[in-house]
This record gives C-alpha cells, sequence and structure tokens, in this order.
C-alpha cells in the first residue's frame, strides 16, 4: 500500500464521520435523498428507468443509486448504505488526487489531504450524492491519459459522461493536448473510444424507451435558472438596483428564478463558459507543444493538461445555469492539486468556495429562496470565488515559461532553468576533457 494513503483515509473518515454526527456539518434538512431511496426501491424491484419511471440522470446513475439499497430500502438503511457508498468513492478520488500529483510534480500528501478535508468544508452533501463517481472517473480518465493509455482514459471519460454529464468537458481539452503532443494516433484512439462508449450506453437507454431518454435528456434542458447559481445572483443584483424582481418557482425538484431578463442572463453566461472552455483547450494544446519530444510528459506539459481540465468542469459550476451544492464536490480535485502544486491563491480560492457553500446550505436556503439579503450576498460571494478561481487557473496557464540569467523564478507551469555557464566557460577556452588530456 502506497506510503501514506492509509493515514490520508483515516483523516478522510474522521472528517466524514463529522458529517453524520456533528453540526453544522450533518444538517441536511434539504435534500433529495428520499427521492434517490424511492428511485432504488423501484429499480430493486425491477422497474427499469426511462421505461417504467421517469428518470431525469444518464443511464449509468441508475446502478449507483440502486446500490445502495441492496442492504435495505427502509430510509435508514438507506441512508447508511449512501453514506458508505459515497466514502468509498471519496477514498477512490483521494487516492487518484495524489497519483495526479505524482505525475504532475506535486506534493502526493498535500493533494490527499486536501480530498481528506473537504467534508468539512462542505457537509452533509458529500454523502448524500453520488457525484463522487463521475469525479473519480474523471480524474481515473486524466491519469491513464498521463500514462499513455488514452483509449482507456477516454472511455472512463465516457462512462462518467454517462453518470452525470460534466466529465465530458475534459474531453476536448485532452484531445487538444494529445494532438499537440503530436499523438495523433492516440487522440484517433482516444476520440473512438470514448464515442463508442457514449454510443452504446446511449443506445441502452434508447432501447429501454426512447421517449424516456429524450425526455431526460429535455428535462436538463429546460432547467430554469437556479436560486444558486452565478445568473441568480445577476438577477438578485438587478434587482438591488432597482430593476425587475426575480419570481421564485419550485420547478425541476429544485428553486428556480422566473424574470424577463433570465434566459438572456442565462444564455450570456453559457457562452462565456463555452468561450471559456474554448480557450483552455488552446492553451493545453500550446502547452504540450512547447514539451521536448519524449515517451512521457514532463511536469509542466502534464500539469498544464490537468490544470485546464479541472478548470473546465470549475468553468461549468461558475457559469451554468444550475448550481446545486454537490456540483462543489467536482471541483474538489482543483483544491486538492492547487495544494499540491503549491499555488496557494487557487487553493483559498476554491477553499473559500467550498466554505461559503456550508455557509449557505442548507441552513440559509430558504432564506436565499426568499430573497433575504445575508443568504442573497453569502451566495453571491460563494460564485464570486469559483469565478475569480476560474480567472486565476486560466492565468496560470497563460504564464509563459521563463528563464532568466540568474535563479529560477517560479511559475505555475514553468520548466526548470537552463544551468547558467561558469564566468570562465563563458569567456576562455573550455575545459579539456579527460579523453583530450589522455590523449595530448
Amino acid at each position: 500500500m502506497r506510503r501514506g494513503l492509509p493515514s490520508a483515509c483515516a483523516l478522510l473518515a474522521l472528517s466524514w464521520g463529522a458529517t453524520l454526527v456533528l453540526e453544522p456539518w450533518s444538517d441536511e434538512r434539504v435534500g433529495d435523498l428520499g427521492v434517490r431511496r424511492e428511485y432504488a426501491e423501484a429499480f430493486l424491484g425491477g422497474a427499469l428507468p426511462y421505461r417504467d419511471l421517469a428518470f431525469e440522470y444518464p443511464p449509468l446513475a441508475a446502478p449507483l443509486i440502486a446500490a445502495p439499497g441492496l442492504a435495505g430500502t427502509s430510509p435508514d438503511a438507506y441512508w447508511a448504505g449512501f453514506a458508505i457508498l459515497t466514502f468509498a468513492l471519496a477514498v477512490a478520488v483521494l487516492a487518484l488526487a495524489g497519483r495526479l500529483a505524482e505525475l504532475t510534480g506535486g506534493a502526493r500528501w498535500l493533494a490527499m489531504v486536501g480530498v481528506a478535508l473537504c467534508p468539512l468544508l462542505l457537509g452533509a452533501v458529500v454523502r448524500t450524492h453520488f457525484d463522487w463517481a463521475p469525479v473519480a472517473l474523471a480524474l481515473g480518465a486524466l491519469v491513464a491519459i498521463l500514462s499513455r493509455r488514452p483509449a482507456l482514459g477516454f472511455a472512463l471519460l465516457g462512462i462518467g459522461a454517462m453518470t452525470k454529464a460534466f466529465p465530458l468537458v475534459i474531453a476536448p481539452v485532452a484531445l487538444a493536448w494529445l494532438l499537440g503532443r503530436g499523438e495523433r494516433s492516440a487522440a484517433m484512439r482516444g476520440a473512438v473510444a470514448l464515442a463508442a462508449t457514449v454510443a452504446a450506453v446511449a443506445a441502452a437507454g434508447l432501447a429501454l424507451s426512447p421517449s424516456g431518454t429524450v425526455a431526460a435528456v429535455r428535462y436538463q434542458l429546460e432547467r430554469p435558472v437556479q436560486v444558486e447559481s452565478t445568473p441568480a445572483s445577476t438577477l438578485f443584483a438587478i434587482d438591488a438596483l432597482g430593476g425587475a424582481e426575480p419570481v421564485v418557482a419550485a420547478s425541476h425538484r429544485s428553486a428556480g428564478l422566473t424574470h424577463w431578463l433570465a434566459d438572456a442572463i442565462a444564455t450570456g453566461f453559457a457562452a462565456v463558459a463555452l468561450g471559456a472552455v474554448a480557450w483552455l483547450v488552446f492553451l493545453a494544446a500550446r502547452a504540450a507543444r512547447r514539451e521536448p519530444p519524449g515517451p512521457r510528459p514532463d511536469g509542466p506539459a502534464a500539469r498544464a493538461l490537468v490544470l485546464a481540465s479541472l478548470t473546465s468542469v470549475a468553468a461549468l459550476v461558475a457559469f451554468g445555469k444550475v448550481l446545486s451544492p454537490q456540483f462543489l464536490i467536482w471541483i474538489v480535485p482543483l483544491l486538492a492539486l492547487a495544494l499540491a502544486w503549491r499555488q496557494w491563491a487557487l487553493a483559498a480560492l476554491t477553499v473559500a468556495a467550498a466554505a461559503l457553500t456550508l455557509v449557505e446550505f442548507p441552513s440559509r436556503y430558504l432564506d436565499l429562496v426568499a430573497g433575504e439579503p445575508v443568504a442573497v450576498g453569502v451566495t453571491a460571494l460563494r460564485n464570486g470565488a469559483l469565478v475569480a478561481a476560474l480567472a486565476l487557473a486560466i492565468v496560470a496557464l497563460m504564464r509563459r515559461p521563463r528563464v532568466s540569467g540568474g535563479p529560477a523564478r517560479s511559475t505555475a507551469l514553468a520548466r526548470p532553468a537552463r544551468r547558467r555557464r561558469s564566468p570562465r566557460s563563458a569567456t576562455g577556452p573550455p575545459p579539456r576533457s579527460r579523453t583530450s588530456r589522455a590523449s595530448g
């Protein structure tokens, strides 16, 4: 067993335990675990998603939701089963974050500690949502790609996307990075593996019920601006400045906002997210092109792939029209690896975003729905921290490695500086080699 992993897992278990028994981390008064328990009961009773009941998640979410019910679907049994499942998935995320830190020149133990302490930043949402599964699959995909197993890596991205869609945004970043390295064959194998995986799982859903599968996609696309999102913070700001007041309406199992500008603002933020991802694709390819030819990526190039990939996920969180508290689990790897790379400002912003989420949810969620200024302000600060973290990560990727005449100056993705020539070798004849002395 890898050194330090048992200690990190023990620390994770302690922080996980806090979400079970200690306030405010154990507060779960607002949540939809009961809905998932009903799904599990139906699935274990023989019902199929899309065909026998409406199901808004991708197909591979169904077995994850059903699994905790194998030991019982009573409220207490399912609650315990879900906590055990999510803890196991969090352990996988912890180990994979540590491995990515190793592959990118970071401190493995800092990455693992960052994951282990995240339950204290997010509270009970870490054990009542299955988002750890697609996060683990996304990290596993990056490990596989950096280990020169692109087909496996992109297949894992496809499985993650068919569990919860967000890992799919990593695919264009990773493909551009491989092409930047000149690995066209690897990029092709990865693209084929991704397409085949997504197509196979989607086909299974369509085979169960074409109309039910289409309805699940439409359900997600038609969701209104959710009250905790950055577009919602913008609508609340318009209200505070004297504009029209947004109206809260229950929709799609959450609180949405209706406003005459809501669709336009959501579309604008979606365009910003798309632009951010496109820029990250370019930056990943540029970083890969700078790397000297070799069988394995060096520290800066590997780090650029991981940072650009995780930042693309953060762009979805920061600018999407839906931002549920469990989405902060998606940025746990960015937090952990920022610590591992000692990018302290980026780590601080991601920690602030997670901590402010706990301040708002669930204790102030109903106040937010009611438009209370304190809750609205806390949520706006959280969203601002997410946007600032995204900007800081992009700046780190844009920073060009520098070589100075003196000691190397630290940059986020810099390569080691070249060794300076000694004064003698710079002004006089080069020293004679042993061979020349022997033959002279």
